[in-house]
This record gives structure tokens, sequence and C-alpha cells, in this order.
């Protein structure tokens, strides 16, 4: 009977250490061509304009636009999440197939309503100030307003960043 007692407790050890630990988060890399965004429902087809959110559940979600993520961050729509880690690909050293995640808050942005994203945000992320500036020397017709999260999140709060979504 004390050995029956003692298997099952060791058979339980594990399980609950895994519900006192917390989840272990991380992004995950983007299936381009397979991975769809949970608020525009589009399937991810270049990973250049992605984003990534993990939740204080573990779960992940991927996103077509940093647009999206962002309209989602702010309640706009899209499933009821707690974000714990958000993820944007770098554009200047992301891939269309491959996609190089840095966190958000990290991030640089550069905001022009004439470049072109799958969901007409305008919104290109990039891993530094100086990739940022490389971006526009070679492409100067893109010239618009550098931003960084927060700001991008207080202009969320005032309207959706993609066109015909939001409250």
């Amino acid at each position: 009977m004390k050995r029956r007692t003692l298997l099952k407790g060791l058979l339980a050890l594990p399980l609950g250490l895994g519900v006192l630990q917390p989840a272990l988060a991380a992004a995950r890399p983007l299936r381009v061509g397979v991975d769809a965004c949970p608020y525009c429902n589009m399937t991810i087809l270049d990973a250049r304009y992605a984003a990534q959110m993990v939740t204080t559940t573990g779960k992940v979600y991927p996103y077509d636009d940093v647009g999206c993520l962002l309209d989602h961050v702010l309640g706009y729509g899209g499933p009821q999440a707690t974000p714990k880690e958000l993820y944007v690909a770098d554009f200047s050293t992301s891939e269309r197939k491959e996609a190089r995640l840095v966190p958000a808050s990290q991030a640089h942005f550069l905001f022009n309503e004439r470049i072109r994203t799958p969901m007409g945000t305008g919104l290109l992320a990039f891993g530094s100030a100086a990739a940022l500036e490389t971006y526009l020397k070679e492409r100067p017709q893109h010239a618009g307003e550098k931003l960084r999260w927060n700001e991008l999140l207080s202009r969320g709060r005032k309207q959706a960043w993609v066109p015909g979504h939001g409250r």
C-alpha cells in the first residue's frame, strides 16, 4: 500500500512542478504560407512585415502586419489575449520566407502611408536606428515618421492602425 502511494506521488511530482513553473515563452519561427493572422485572418505571405505575440499562457499568435498586432493589443478585435512578449520582424534583415524577430519595445518604426504593407498600415519595423537610416538612404521616397513602440500604441488608442478595422 505504501509503495502504491509512493509511486502515485512520484508520478504526480512532474505535473505539480509544471503547474508551479511559469510558462517558458519565446518567439517561434513563422510558417510563411501556413500561419494565419488572428486579427485579420489573412495568411502570412511575406515575413518581412510580420509580427508575433506570446501570451502569458504561452500561446503564440503570428500577425501578417505590425498594425494587426497593434490593433489586437489595443483591443480592437481578435481573440482575448494578455501579451507577455511582443515581437516584430526586422525589415532590413528578414526575408520573404523567414523573419528575424526583435522585441517590439526595442524596434524602430517607419510610418508612411505610401509604403505598401499587407494590411495597408504603412508601418515597417527595424532592429536599430542605423538600419532604419540605411533603408531611408536607399529609398528616400519612403521618408516618413520615425516612431517607437509606445508612440505607435498612443496613436492606436485614437484610431485603429488597420484601415477598415477597429471600433
